[in-house]
């Protein structure tokens, strides 16, 4: 689970539905981003963090999981 890019999805919108709907994207493949099942392009990677106010990073799209 990427707990960076859940923490920061929730901080920014409050729910994984919110920014569903700013990024135009179904919520369950939001979910799937974030458990690591599916890999975002580079177009959907600079749209997401852009609706998060960041800039592009390994670590805010990282699949690794995290055990902490």
């Amino acid at each position: 689970m990427n707990r960076k890019l859940k923490g920061r999805i929730v901080e920014k919108f409050g729910t994984q539905f919110e920014f569903s709907k700013a990024v135009n994207e179904h919520e369950c493949n939001v979910s799937r981003v974030i458990r690591g099942r599916r890999t975002l392009s580079k177009r959907e990677r600079k749209t997401w963090a852009e609706a998060l106010g960041e800039g592009i990073t390994e670590a805010l799209f990282s699949t690794e999981e995290y055990n902490g």
